[in-house]
This record gives C-alpha cells, sequence and structure tokens, in this order.
C-alpha cells in the first residue's frame, strides 16, 4: 500500500495486496527520539522531480504488488515481474522471474501497484491501467486488461494504488476513488478538499490534510461512527502517511513513527495483542525519513540510509535474515545507502543512490526478480 506526499496535486493510490504498498521502520530500543526534525514534507511515493535525472536502465521507482513488482526506469519505461495471473504485468504470457517491458505505456512520471492491477501516470497527465478489476474508473470489472486509460482523471499530478480501492487528488485536494463495486463506503471519501495525500489500502484509505490531520474512511473500523473507529486517529502534526490492510502509521513534522489500527502481526511496532488500537501507538524508530507500508508490516528508511522494518516476517519479508510469526523494528540486513523502499504482502524492495534494486521476502511468482522462485531472506539483487 503506498503514500503520495503533495499538496493540491492530483493522487491515485491503491494498496496492493490488501495493504498499503511499501514499509518502512527502524530498530531500536526505548521510545522514538528523533535526533532531527525532517526538513518539510517527505518526498511523495513516486520519483523525486528534484532528483538528478535516472538513466536509461535504471529504476526511477520501485513498486510492490501483491505478488508482483515493477519499476519506473529512467527512460519513462515500465518493467514487471512476478505474478501475471490476473495479467498485472501487463500480459498473458504467464509469470516471469525477470524484469519484462509493459507494453502500451511510454513516457511514464509515476506507477502505482494493486492487488490485481497496475497503473502508470503518463506525461499528459492521464492514467492508464492494466490486469483484472473495475481498474478504469467506470465500474467496470475488466478482466487480462492491457493498458487502459482510466475515465475521470485529468490533470493528474501523482498516483498509486493498494488492494482493490483506488483513489485520485484533483487540484485544491479534492479526492475521487473507484475500483470497487458502487455503494462501497471506501469510494465515498470523508474528506472533500483540502488534502496533501491519501494513503489507500485494501478498502479503506486515510488522508493527510495541509494542516497535518489525518483522517480516513471505508468499512469497518475505517468507517465513521463504527463502534470501534479508526476514522479519526488524532494526528494534527503528519509529514507523511502511509497505510497497511488494517492499519495507518504517520511520520510527524517532529520526526516520530505512529501507527493505530489492527496488531495482529505486530504492525504497530509492539507485541502482537489482537485489540483494535484507535489511538495512535509510538514505534520505538528514530532518525527516520521515509514510511512505506505493507499488508501486516512497515519499513522506514533512516537518515543514514539503512532500513528497518516490523510486523509479519511468515516469508522473511522483513530482511532480518530469518522467518517469524512476528518481528519488533529491526534492520535490514546488509541495505545501505537506501533512497527507497516498496512492501507488499509477502516480499520487500528497496532502491539505492547507486541505481541498484534489491528484494527479499517470498518469491513463489518470482516477485523479486532473480531469476528465480526461490525465498530470499536477505536482500538480492533484481536480475535486469
Amino acid at each position: 500500500m503506498r503514500a503520495l506526499l503533495a499538496a493540491g496535486l492530483v493522487v491515485l493510490l491503491v494498496a496492493a495486496c490488501g495493504g498499503g504498498g511499501s514499509a518502512t521502520s527502524s530498530a531500536g530500543g526505548g521510545a522514538a527520539t528523533p535526533t532531527s526534525t525532517p526538513k518539510g514534507d517527505p518526498p511523495p511515493g513516486g520519483p523525486d522531480k528534484g532528483a538528478p535525472a535516472v538513466a536509461a536502465d535504471k529504476p526511477k521507482q520501485i513498486e510492490c504488488g501483491d505478488l508482483y513488482t515493477c519499476a519506473l526506469m529512467g527512460d519513462g519505461s515500465v518493467r514487471c515481474w512476478g505474478r501475471n495471473k490476473d495479467g498485472q504485468l501487463g500480459d498473458s504470457s504467464g509469470d516471469k522471474t525477470r524484469p519484462a517491458v509493459v507494453k502500451g505505456v511510454s513516457g511514464v512520471e509515476q506507477i502505482a501497484l494493486a492487488a490485481q492491477f497496475g497503473c502508470a501516470l503518463l506525461g499528459d497527465k492521464s492514467v492508464k491501467c492494466w490486469g483484472s478489476g473495475r481498474l478504469a474508473g467506470d465500474g467496470r470489472p475488466l478482466q487480462m486488461a492491457s493498458p487502459t486509460p482510466v475515465s475521470g482523471v485529468s490533470g493528474a499530478e501523482q498516483i498509486g494504488a493498494s488492494g482493490l480501492l483506488a483513489c485520485a487528488l484533483g487540484g485544491g485536494g479534492k479526492p475521487s476513488c473507484w475500483g470497487l463495486a458502487a455503494g462501497d463506503k471506501g469510494l465515498s471519501p470523508s474528506v472533500a478538499s483540502g488534502i496533501a495525500d491519501i494513503a489507500v489500502a485494501s478498502t479503506h484509505a486515510c488522508a493527510r490534510l495541509t494542516s497535518g490531520a489525518v483522517k480516513c474512511w471505508g468499512s469497518g473500523e475505517w468507517a465513521e461512527g463504527a463502534k470501534v473507529s479508526f476514522a479519526n486517529p488524532g494526528i494534527a502534526d503528519a509529514a507523511q502517511l502511509v497505510s497497511g490492510d488494517a492499519f495507518a502509521c504517520v511520520l510527524t513534522k517532529a520526526g516520530a513513527v505512529k501507527c493505530w489500527g489492527n496488531n495482529d502481526s505486530g504492525q504497530l511496532g509492539t507485541a502482537p495483542d489482537f485489540e483494535p488500537h484507535p489511538t495512535p501507538v509510538v514505534v520505538k524508530v528514530d532518525s527516520v525519513e521515509k514510511l512505506s507500508a505493507g499488508e501486516s508490516g512497515a519499513c522506514a528508511i533512516h537518515k543514514d540510509g539503512t532500513v528497518s522494518c516490523w510486523g509479519s516476517n511468515v516469508e522473511g519479508e522483513l530482511g532480518v535474515g530469518k522467518q517469524s510469526h512476528d518481528e519488533r523494528p529491526s534492520k535490514v540486513v546488509g541495505l545501505g545507502a537506501v533512497t527507497d523502499v516498496c512492501f507488499a504482502s509477502l516480499h520487500a524492495c528497496a532502491k539505492t543512490q547507486a541505481g541498484d534494486m534489491l528484494c527479499w521476502g517470498g518469491n513463489a511468482s518470482g516477485q523479486l526478480g532473480d531469476g528465480t522462485k526461490e525465498r530470499r531472506l536477505t536482500p538480492t539483487k533484481v536480475a535486469w
């Protein structure tokens, strides 16, 4: 599931594998004690437009889907690998263990992945999506669709994706959502305007307002007025927002990381307790630059370029060198100089300053892109 940060810009977000796009956290003991205050908002989930030019054959942005992965390359093309049962790699050729170009999209500025479909923001500010689901914005369920224009979206500045739901931010922070059946509460944002960014999960979304406040909408605990509601967590100073399947996290302007929602896999950074947490819990990490969230876990990029993750680790998706049910914030083995992380259900990937891309965790569909279907408990390079 993924978060996007840009006030007044168009944002489309869909959470792959029923969780947010990426997850990031840092290891540590004791309360979060930021060593410095973030310099303004962290960069959005998409490529940093202020960053140096990226070589044509290097990844500019990375995204993790349910059991697949994609990269936006420096030449504006998109390459995907992993599971392709629903056409989420852009064709019907079956699973791929190495990156392959998605045909029908070029000049791409940003990508976003849902559970069964991917999307690309093009240079003309339109959006195309491919795969299976209600991905065209008109309510029609499509199967194995090639890149298809999304109706009702124009002038887009950022996109994102997760689970079944997609959302977009228009001028003035006005949101719209699609991907679910007509009438689903996840299609009806509780905030009409003034949104800086949105984090979308399986069937819910959360918005960071320009004021730093956070509000959510969707089904179950994410609905307004629910008996136990995650819709209004009481956050007033969020600088970045991400969301997983049934939890969400923020990086505050003071540098603290706070999460709320379900905690059955330790995704709030504390021992699993199977209790709903409508009030945010402080995660014991510090010096955090950027967050990312997956289905049942999260990761944080630290200011020194290292990465820490926490939550579910059944396939080794936290990159700590072992499989386990849950983990407190722990450093990913052997990673440094990291600029971006994406996190899905059973795997995660990182991009380094040198332009390398490394992935780890479950690999049954080839989603790690190393040419095999072998699980990797520590980061391994993508085989371009």
